[in-house]
């Protein structure tokens, strides 16, 4: 609560995104959902944590 006041900013206009500079750089392109949560899962199956 002591940072509340501090902070007011962030919470008094909507936050404007964008991605084009990204997009310029990089490209515009994403990796559909099902197939970064395959790989992520296939990564995790692969490297089992160390205990």
């Amino acid at each position: 609560m002591r940072e509340m006041v501090e902070l007011m900013y962030e919470f008094e206009y909507p936050f404007v995104v964008d991605h084009g500079k990204y997009a310029r750089v990089f490209g515009d392109h994403a990796t559909p959902l099902r197939e970064g949560l395959r790989a992520t899962i296939a990564w995790y199956r692969a490297h089992p944590p160390k205990v």
